[in-house]
């Protein structure tokens, strides 16, 4: 059950920043955004009015991490307040270490938590339970349209490709996009797998039409569904998209991980 102060927290983050967890930045980068690429929507699918704000949604839960499936941050030590975000791809780094991706300001309430030390992340365990499987390395929040954060696991007993989402075959940047014009879909730990119309990608940004996602997906992974029925990871949610009542559109945005998977010599888990 969510409490009245976080229902209030959640709705003032849907009204102001329609942000799906969190409202703080981590991290400010003052520069400047590149010029929009020109797109053109061929189809815009119809979403009706949404409330972006759905604790009967309950987040999926896992055994083990894995990609597409809830998990919490504490806002005080004993857990009576708390955000739900949703964990997006898995990879690996050079040297062995597992990571998780998700969206930066999901870290926020950890931080508050454990102020000078990294935020420490939880999986959804069946049972209503929450279990500790690693810690934030990285958050950041920027002008740029970047919300990204990196999870380091402590173990590697992971799940890393969503049922719902299928054998992914590598990951989609800025040009492979904005060629290709693929299909965009994402999965969110309290409202599953909805796909829609990619709008633009600049930058590391990525914005879609037509999924309506909620708060407590933030962070889920965003995937390519191409003509030839192959996937490409492309990043994590970030935001979506609120008519001036606060009710959802069907729009939102995402962070890309191509950058952060190739600057760091990620391979990404689950590959076919």
């Amino acid at each position: 059950m969510i409490t009245a102060r976080r229902q209030l927290r959640a709705a003032a983050c849907a009204l102001s920043l329609a942000l799906l967890g969190g409202c703080a930045v981590i991290q400010q980068d003052p520069a400047p955004a590149g010029p929009p690429s020109p797109t053109t929507v061929i189809t815009t699918p119809v979403v009706r009015p949404y409330d972006v704000v759905a604790p009967d949604l309950k987040p999926a839960t896992a055994p083990k991490p894995t990609t597409g499936a809830g998990i919490t941050t504490y806002a005080d030590p004993y857990g009576v307040y708390s955000s739900v975000c949703t964990l997006g791809f898995l990879a690996r780094y050079p040297g062995g270490q597992i990571v998780a991706f998700t969206a930066g300001h999901c870290a926020e309430l950890a931080a508050q938590v454990r102020p000078g030390r990294n935020p420490v992340a939880r999986y959804l365990t069946p049972g209503g339970g929450s279990s500790p499987f690693g810690e934030y390395i990285k958050a950041t929040r920027s002008n740029r349209g970047q919300d990204i954060a990196i999870i380091q696991l402590a173990g590697r007993d992971v799940a890393p490709i969503a049922r719902v989402i299928g054998p992914v075959r590598g990951v989609s940047g800025t040009e492979e996009l904005r060629a290709g014009r693929p299909e965009i879909c994402v999965v969110g730990a309290r409202t599953g797998r909805h796909c829609g119309v990619l709008d633009d990608v600049t930058g590391t940004r990525v914005t879609w039409v037509g999924i309506p996602a909620v708060e407590g997906d933030s962070g889920g992974p965003v995937y390519a569904r191409w003509p030839d029925g192959t996937f490409t990871a492309v990043g994590v949610i970030n935001t979506v998209h609120t008519r001036p009542d606060g009710t959802g559109t069907g729009g939102g945005t995402g962070t890309l991980i191509a950058a952060d998977i190739q600057a760091n010599e990620m391979t990404l888990l689950g590959v076919a």
